[in-house]
């Protein structure tokens, strides 16, 4: 009996080493040392378990080995936190006469063509830009530019050149800020191409754009902001007028590999650390409604990735799950990612699954 023990261990261990090689290789992963390779075969072999416990629980979502897998819970929550926030700003009224099912089933901008592909925001929190940038390309495409081929705009300009005086969402660049600067910085400025000012993942170059002598390829007006935590808004114009920039916590989806997560937890704090791009919504047959969004993380995350389940369309995206029964929880320590900096905000009322209601915002005015 020991003997078989033994082999089995032996036998577990080979296969994870399997594993952390295939796993290095398909991410591009390189350590500084042996012992820092070690250490991250130690993260990735107790991450392995966690996601093998996941998935014989019989959850809505599944885990998976993704570009996160040798990174801890706190590493991955620091590498990729680009935070969002509630500055003062336009705001659509709530719509008290929207009247949910009279709206379609589903929704998915990508069909229509004005969704620009899948980005890694790489070990940046610039997920704020990436968030902006693709909005910002979709409402130009939808509102003026029909027939013509959709352009995809920088990120690295707007992580380079957005000032952040009131430290909204962090410090600006790498260290976060959030889309409604940047929807702002464009309406000054404009923004330039992807081929133009490619993406580096720092910010440490600065600025190279010079708006004198540049000539751009979308602007904006301005934007605004949705009634915050307004399940019905929130479906009419996902629904009817396009894409949204949306806050989230993001800090439990770094092992996200495929069905309709449900994990943020209403109990405990709800920590806003993200900003992604909401692109629709729909039914699962087995994990019920959901809010399809599109993240910054690269194809070596979310739905379908390597052809393990699902379209590759969905590498890179997410099904979040869509509660028509309103539950809200809270931001307790806002400033951690959710506030600006001196705005005297304590503590935020958050709703919709990992906050997916509080803070959406959109581009006005985009050519």
């Amino acid at each position: 009996m020991i003997f078989l023990l033994l082999l089995s261990s032996t036998s577990a261990l080979h296969s994870a080493s399997d594993q952390f090689e295939s796993f290095k290789l398909r991410a591009n992963k390189t350590y500084s040392s042996l012992a820092e390779e070690q250490m991250r075969f130690e993260v990735f072999q107790e991450n392995l378990k966690a996601i093998e416990k996941h998935n014989s629980e019989g959850h809505t979502w599944r885990m998976g080995v993704t570009k996160f897998a040798d990174l801890t819970r706190s590493e991955f929550v620091s590498a990729t936190s680009g935070r969002a926030s509630f500055p003062q700003a336009p705001t659509v009224p709530k719509m008290e006469d929207v009247r949910v099912e009279d709206l379609p089933d589903h929704m998915d901008w990508r069909d229509k063509g004005v969704i620009t592909p899948v980005m890694d925001q790489g070990m940046c929190g610039s997920c704020w830009a990436f968030s902006a940038a693709s909005n910002i390309a979709a409402y130009a495409q939808i509102d003026h530019r029909a027939g013509e081929t959709l352009k995809e705009l920088s990120v690295q300009h707007l992580v380079d050149c957005t000032p952040n005086p009131l430290h909204c969402g962090g410090t600006g660049g790498c260290v976060g800020a959030i889309p409604q600067l940047a929807f702002t910085y464009a309406s000054l400025f404009g923004l330039v191409t992807e081929v133009e000012y490619p993406y580096t993942g720092s910010d440490e170059a600065g600025c190279s754009f010079d708006a004198t002598t540049t000539d751009v390829s979308a602007t904006t007006m301005g934007f605004e902001t949705l009634a915050h935590n307004d399940y019905a808004t929130l479906m009419y114009h996902l629904a009817n007028i396009g894409p949204i920039s949306t806050s989230v916590a993001a800090g439990n989806w770094g092992a996200y590999f495929g069905g309709v997560f449900d994990e943020c937890r209403y109990d405990h704090n709800v920590n806003m650390n993200h900003a992604v791009q909401l692109v629709g919504y729909g039914t699962d047959p087995e994990g019920g409604d959901y809010w399809l969004i599109k993240n910054s993380w690269g194809d070596m995350w979310g739905m379908g990735w390597e052809g393990v389940e699902g379209e590759e369309k969905d590498r890179g995206f997410m099904m979040l799950k869509r509660e028509t029964e309103t539950q809200c929880g809270t931001n307790n320590f806002p400033l951690e990612g959710s506030a600006c900096q001196d705005g005297g905000v304590e503590s935020v009322h958050v709703c919709g699954c990992c906050g997916v209601l509080s803070d959406n915002s959109d581009p006005v005015g985009a050519q």
